[in-house]
């Protein structure tokens, strides 16, 4: 069963788990004192009798049963014991399954290369030699054990088998390549004392410790690439995703969720988060499930997998009361460093005898840089001004003759550094629209900063289509050629937007605004005034041309697939 669909099991006892903090529950009492009563009951009774007197504790979810009510608190380490020795023998047995799996794949390369030497290049000699000689598998077979063996060694005392195998692929493939050299070079340092010697493990023919050198390499990390694949694949398809709880409601549990959300290849359902003030709600399309005192029924209830704390440094309790709550549940966590204002991505991490101590980098963008991004601009929009002149100017017809109104809809934006100017773009509404937004505000989702309606009445028809398929932005390709804008960077604001804005959240003015950005390629129209901020932020502290190429790469999907456009 697809953990993905299941949803959180009421208590029997309590009410629904999304409703922990609305004070009483007085339809749980006497379920509460009949639970009680029993355990009491049954309290001198010797522990078989007293399964079978309790077959209510008895079942699969009996964690999710006793948690809630606190009562029977001796039993939490057994539970939190149980689920620590399960999670323990999934974690050992998925590692060996994947450990054979690499020996699987080195064997293959072993096979592949023999092939190759002896098949493929058959009657080539190496080394100077005159003849050509195949050499048997059987005589190759020490050979194989020991670079087998070799390999598995060296990943091991690696770590390979440690890190997740939808992770960094360069890291994984150094590995690799490490431990293929390491084996290359100890057979040259055994063949140089040993050979020509009863000893000798290749008699004959070398070049197929070469080929089997290179193979060993090529081969497994091809399999490692396919096994990444199709696990990201069945990811992304909702098999096998760990149920994650973000506790931590701060810029950077904030971030963490926005980052986990738009990467589901690495496996992770984001269930909601636990909050640090009762007076804050939902963020967005992440939900608050409570506070940290409702953390351990939020795990329990939630069936949560693995939980990331992070909280900030001051919160030293909370800290410390989060992660008791993991252990005791017994619950994987991970601890995220609060660096306050700091990006993550900016922050190196080194050790001096045992000392952790961070390094902060500085990524102000260079003037070539600054200088590609510009000439970039100019000439990616004037190619698609131009080449596609003829259906703008249909587009504009079809505007002109669809309602009464011109054709291009000019609006005050603010730029880099606070400065307005003038975009533009395809009418897709009504005359006089704005006068109506008063009226419209109460059906406004996009919170504080923004102003989105999905099914908005003062669209006209060709409007409509036009917002669906993103073409209503392709005159603000000329704000591109004027500098105004760039191709990715934040969202452009209105000047009321802006009035609004809290000290901290002036800063994604710091960079050019964009045609698009973070905010496009991760939710568009579906996402919230607070998670725009924060992905602008990040794009702004993160920038490089490299990023800047990545979102407009996911931006083409997003706009064929006309994913949260309306």
């Amino acid at each position: 069963m697809n953990a993905d669909n299941l949803s959180p099991r009421p208590l029997p006892f309590e009410p629904d788990p999304t409703t922990f903090n609305t004070g009483a529950m007085p339809a749980a009492q006497s379920h509460a004192a009949t639970a009680r009563s029993t355990i009491e009951q049954t309290a001198t009774l010797p522990k078989v009798a007293r399964v079978k007197s309790t077959p209510l504790l008895t079942r699969p979810d009996a964690d999710l049963l006793i948690a809630p009510l606190q009562f029977a608190s001796t039993t939490m380490p057994n539970l939190s014991a149980v689920r620590l020795r399960r999670r323990s023998r999934r974690y050992r047995w998925g590692k060996i399954c994947l450990l054979l799996y690499d020996i699987l794949f080195v064997t293959l390369a072993f096979y592949a290369a023999y092939f190759t030497r002896f098949n493929a290049l058959q009657g080539v000699t190496f080394d100077g030699s005159t003849f050509f000689i195949k050499a048997s598998l059987d005589n190759l077979a020490i050979f194989q054990i020991v670079l087998i063996v070799g390999m598995a060694v060296i990943l091991i005392m690696r770590g390979m088998y440690r890190l997740r195998p939808t992770g960094s692929f360069t890291r994984q493939a150094a590995m690799f390549f490490v431990a293929s050299t390491v084996c290359f070079a100890g057979f040259s340092i055994y063949e140089f004392f040993f050979r020509n010697t009863e000893f000798e493990l290749v008699k004959d023919t070398r070049a197929i410790v070469v080929f089997s050198w290179l193979a060993a390499i090529i081969v497994p990390i091809s399999g490692r690439l396919v096994l990444a694949l199709l696990i990201t694949l069945g990811h992304r398809l909702g098999i096998g995703r760990t149920r994650l709880l973000v506790i931590g409601s701060g810029r950077t549990g904030k971030l963490i969720m926005q980052h986990l959300a738009a990467a589901p290849g690495l496996g992770f359902r984001i269930i909601g988060f636990i909050g640090e003030d009762p007076a804050q709600g939902d963020f967005g399309r992440f939900k608050l499930l409570g506070m940290l005192a409702d953390a351990d029924r939020v795990i329990r209830a939630y069936r949560i997998g693995e939980v990331i704390i992070a909280l900030p440094s001051a919160a030293e309790r909370q800290l410390a009361r989060a992660i008791s709550v993991c252990e005791r549940t017994g619950v994987t966590f991970r601890l995220v460093p609060d660096m306050n204002s700091l990006s993550l991505a900016r922050v190196d991490l080194e050790t001096v005898e045992g000392i952790p101590m961070f390094t902060l980098r500085r990524v102000a963008a260079s003037r070539w840089q600054r200088v590609v991004k510009r000439l970039l601009d100019i000439a990616v929009a004037g190619i698609i001004l131009l080449i596609g002149l003829p259906l703008w100017l249909l587009l504009a017809l079809l505007i002109r003759l669809d309602s009464r109104g011109p054709v291009i809809f000019s609006q005050t934006r603010i730029g880099q550094g606070g400065r307005p100017f003038t975009s533009y773009k395809f009418r897709s509404m009504f005359v006089g629209s704005d006068t109506k937004r008063p009226d419209l505000a109460a059906e406004n989702r996009a919170g504080r900063g923004l102003f989105k309606l999905k099914n908005d009445p003062r669209c006209t028809r060709i409007g409509r289509w036009l917002r669906r398929l993103s073409l209503d932005e392709i005159p603000q390709l000329w704000n591109v050629l004027r500098g105004d804008i760039s191709l990715v960077g934040p969202r452009p604001p209105l000047p009321d937007e802006v009035a609004q804005y809290e000290e901290w959240e002036k800063r994604r003015l710091d960079v050019p605004p964009g045609l698009t950005g973070l905010w496009q390629v991760r939710g568009r129209s579906n996402i919230t005034f607070d998670e725009m901020v924060l992905m602008d932020l990040y794009y702004a502290e993160n920038w490089s041309l490299r990023l800047d190429g990545e979102i407009l790469l996911k931006t083409l999907p997003v706009v064929i697939f006309r994913r949260g456009a309306y």
